[in-house]
């Protein structure tokens, strides 16, 4: 009895902190990470920010949600143990997370090879060398700031 009680234990606090890692996870790139570089990209203005990091953040967003829907399963499950049902929505969208994820690694190292035979030049210096502009002076007037919560 009280090794079940263990077990349950272990089990309900796992998922809690499975649930709390992956909120906290999209909270950071959500509120963190500069979404504006994504929008750039599609934008194409006379400066482009871009940064394989958030690309690949982002598609990790749909294992996190996964995740945290499977830990919340565990967390209402009655009794000790893992579930031994999957449900076809659950397969779906764990699926659609890996892709999602795959897709955003693959994307976040295509795209500085496609930026690099565009008519953008990349200003490589320092604080600078996620951004890409049509004319090297308008690395001049670029304001960065990463990682402030908007």
């Amino acid at each position: 009895m009280k090794k079940e009680i263990q077990q349950w234990l272990i089990f309900k606090a796992a998922a809690i902190f499975i649930m709390a890692i992956s909120v906290g996870f999209i909270y950071a790139v959500y509120f963190y990470m500069e979404m504006v570089n994504v929008k750039s990209l599609i934008i194409q203005g006379d400066i482009i920010e871009f940064s394989g990091k958030v690309i690949i953040c982002m598609g990790g967003i749909p294992m996190f949600i996964w995740m945290f829907f499977f830990a919340f399963r565990i967390l209402i499950k009655k009794g000790p143990g893992t579930i031994k049902t999957k449900t076809f929505i659950g397969s779906v969208w764990g699926g659609i997370s890996i892709v999602a994820f795959f897709a955003g690694f693959i994307a976040a190292f295509v795209i500085p090879f496609i930026l690099m035979v565009s008519p953008y030049t990349s200003c490589n210096i320092g604080k600078y060398s996620s951004y890409y502009v049509i004319n090297p002076e308008l690395c001049k007037t670029i304001v960065p700031d990463q990682w402030v919560m908007k």
